[in-house]
């Protein structure tokens, strides 16, 4: 894949690859993060699009269909209250009129009917007439401005509204996402997407973490206290707190393939994380070998809550081969000795299931780690390396992949400052 920016936000230009790993570097404030946002959000709104259109369109025209027949109703009944059998029925009735099957009239007259509402036969029609108009209304609203609604939004709740340049605000902002030769292309002018170009469908996942503390959200999901999540901590929680109904065999089978290909991460893991996350009155954390110790999940240290999401995720097999992971400056809670298990960690996710991941970071020594274990499993073929800079029209990336040193250098000349300090203070120190 190739992710290719212009004009968004605080980036003015980016080609970045996505193959493998994909490092980002660079100083505060240089649009890091921005390029993992953009590529999630891509993933997670163009994702069964058309089947959420399709949702989209039956949900309105249910809704619709609801107030009109609680205003039949309510002419025979001042205190009638829809029963859920009959939502049902309506949500249905909306279903066949979005497929658009055959015999309109004689389809609406059979739902009414099913209804036992007593109408005359000009009552009937009028009905029907206002069930046309309704679903005439939804139709007039094409695919390609439902598309361009939809990234609008999508995007407008990532980004806060603030899609556009932040240096030209008259120019248009693109996304290209060129995957295999085919493209998906967003065109962004006044924070509203007005073109929309979609060659290929995507049928994998995204996931964007950038905030250990995701997982206290499950246990506050679960007891409904108030929350300001974001768009991917929520896809985050959807996925830690998803399950699959299956059979014991097809189960059975499920684990071990997912045990053989994880025994090798859940080893590595386990040297930080031993245990697993329980759902008991709510979400727990059970020490390996001691089901006296459990505690809350938001209990945990931050570092540890770093680790557990990945497992968690791993293990209810919320993840598939080729998803993106998105990981957003991840060495930031972890000790110097965790951050090296860390790195170890996404080149292993990597080798293993042919993850896309994007890792921002400002950590000289958590980017020697990615490439030392990388060369380590073979993979530094399959890294990536950008430096994020920016100049006077936003920010630009350059890939350095064949000059990490570049990278390196930016990340040192702080520590220099402080060996310049220290050395300043005890020359002061030995002249007193």
């Amino acid at each position: 894949m190739e992710l290719k920016v212009r004009n968004f936000a605080k980036i003015a230009e980016a080609d970045i690859i996505i193959d493998g790993i994909t490092i980002i570097a660079g100083n505060n404030n240089t649009g890091k993060s921005t390029v993992g946002k953009i590529l999630d959000a891509i993933f997670n709104t163009t994702i069964n699009i058309g089947e959420k259109m399709n949702k989209a369109r039956v949900n309105l025209l249910s809704e619709a269909l609801q107030k009109e027949l609680e205003q039949i109703l309510a002419r025979e009944d001042s205190y009638f209250s829809i029963r859920y059998d009959v939502q049902l029925s309506v949500r249905k009735f909306a279903e066949e009129l979005v497929e658009g099957k055959k015999g309109f009239d004689d389809l609406c007259r059979r739902y009414l009917r099913s209804l036992e509402i007593s109408l005359d036969s000009t009552e009937e029609d009028q009905a029907i007439e206002r069930f046309r108009s309704l679903l005439a209304e939804i139709g007039q609203i094409s695919e390609t401005s439902l598309s361009e609604a939809i990234y609008t939004n999508y995007f407008g709740d990532i980004f806060h509204k603030q899609i556009n340049s932040v240096y030209h605000r008259e120019k248009e902002a693109a996304v290209t996402l060129l995957i295999k030769g085919k493209k998906i292309q967003l065109e962004f002018k006044n924070d509203e997407c007005v073109k929309c170009v979609r060659e290929l469908g995507i049928s994998n996942t995204s996931l964007y973490i950038d905030d250990p503390f995701v997982l206290d959200e499950l246990n506050n999901r679960l007891f409904l206290f108030s929350s300001d999540e974001s768009m991917h901590q929520r896809n985050i929680v959807q996925k830690l707190t998803a399950t699959k109904e299956k059979g014991i065999e097809e189960r059975a089978l499920s684990e071990l393939l997912i045990n053989r290909r994880l025994e090798e991460i859940v080893e590595l893991m386990n040297k930080v994380v031993a245990g697993k996350v329980l759902r008991r009155q709510k979400y727990m954390y059970q020490m390996e070998g001691d089901i006296t110790k459990e505690l809350d999940v938001a209990s945990l240290s931050t570092g540890l809550k770093s680790f557990v999401i990945i497992k968690q995720l791993l293990l209810n097999g919320a993840l598939n081969e080729k998803d993106v992971i998105v990981l957003d400056e991840p060495e930031i809670h972890l000790h110097p000795e965790w951050q090296l298990i860390y790195a170890e960690l996404i080149v292993l996710l990597q080798k293993k299931f042919d993850f896309h991941i994007i890792v921002t970071t400002h950590s000289s020594h958590f980017m020697e780690a990615l490439e030392l274990f990388a060369k380590r499993y073979g993979l530094f073929n399959r890294c990536n390396y950008y430096l994020a800079d920016v100049k006077e029209h936003g920010a630009y990336f350059e890939n350095v992949t064949d000059d990490l040193s570049r990278i390196y250098k930016q990340m040192v000349d702080p520590t220099l400052l402080l060996s310049r300090l220290r050395e300043e203070l005890e020359t002061e120190n030995d002249e007193l």
